[in-house]
């Protein structure tokens, strides 16, 4: 039986394989960390650019767009493994949680939104709009099945749990059970700490469903900061990104391509603005980091060049 929400994938390397199996059996054994500083200088004037045209962006609605187009280009970080299975997801799915009321201290709920990643930077954010509206609204679904369970004891609430991740191990949950109720089963699980005014965490990756990517942004904070062009330190202001991803399914040369690639989608963010093309990463210019270092190479080339000349 297949899963609904992913295709499995055949002819996976044998060390990958065997990582799968061997260096731990929960998905927190197997959780690497890293954390993106991001100076948001070129995201601060898009925004003030948009403003003039009557757009209001903030900081999540630019951030979930650019993981949604890193996602789409960037597939193998769209994948899960369950029982030492590789699957390749259908979909794009974001999980957010978020409080009704900050003020109040509501308590804490999610939304998910589904994405092919085909989607402008607006047609994103309207699609989360929506979703926030609607919580705030009425009674979401995981909150609806969470308080059905709440009134079981513990030792039955632990069956049941049992019973959902036997179901999952053999892909049988169905899609409308995994995209309504468990914010646990999507592509990226995501946490907006800036509005409860929090620095980025490294948040553990959770052992029930099957998402294996959580991105927490930080508040921003002024930092000095080296300018790539004049090597002279500014005071500038930083967004903290803090990631926790499963390793099984992305190695560290894939890690390295989407954060370059992030990198490059966040100084020229008026490409989301358009749906992605086939050979859009070639299209967009180098970062101020690339830029040098480029140089840097094809001047030890020419001078390596003159050396044999010589």
């Amino acid at each position: 039986m297949g899963r609904s929400d992913g295709k499995k994938i055949k002819g996976i390397n044998g060390f990958d394989r065997m990582l799968s199996l061997v260096v731990g059996k929960t998905r927190t054994e197997v959780t690497n960390l890293f954390s993106m500083d991001i100076v948001t200088k070129s995201i601060d004037e898009y925004i003030e650019a948009k403003k003039k045209e009557g757009i209001e962006y903030t900081y999540r609605d630019i951030l979930i767009a650019t993981l949604v187009r890193v996602f789409y280009l960037r597939p193998r970080f769209n994948r899960f493994v369950i029982a030492g299975n590789f699957y390749q997801r259908k979909h794009i799915d974001i999980s957010m949680s978020m409080h009704k009321n900050i003020k109040t201290g509501d308590e804490e709920t999610s939304i998910k939104c589904r994405f092919t990643g085909k989607e402008t930077i607006m047609q994103v954010k309207a699609a989360f709009d929506e979703k926030i509206k609607q919580a705030l609204d009425s009674e979401d679904s995981t909150g609806i099945f969470s308080k059905q369970l709440s009134w079981m004891p513990t030792w039955m609430f632990r069956l049941a749990l049992g019973w959902l991740r036997l179901l999952d191990r053999y892909g049988m949950l169905s899609d409308k059970f995994m995209f309504n109720i468990s914010p646990m089963h999507s592509s990226i699980f995501f946490a907006d700490l800036k509005s409860i005014h929090l620095d980025k965490i490294y948040h553990h990756l959770y052992n029930f469903g099957n998402c294996g990517f959580f991105c927490t942004m930080g508040k921003e904070t002024m930092r000095p900061v080296v300018d790539e062009k004049t090597n002279e330190i500014k005071a500038e202001r930083v967004l903290s990104i803090g990631v926790s991803i499963d390793e099984r399914f992305v190695d560290g040369h894939y890690y390295s391509g989407m954060i370059k690639y992030a990198k490059r989608l966040l100084e020229n963010l008026s490409v989301l603005e358009r749906a992605p093309e086939d050979d859009e990463i070639k299209k967009l210019p180098l970062t101020n980091r690339e830029k040098k270092k480029k140089a840097k190479a094809e001047k030890k080339a020419a001078k390596r060049a003159r050396k044999t000349k010589s």
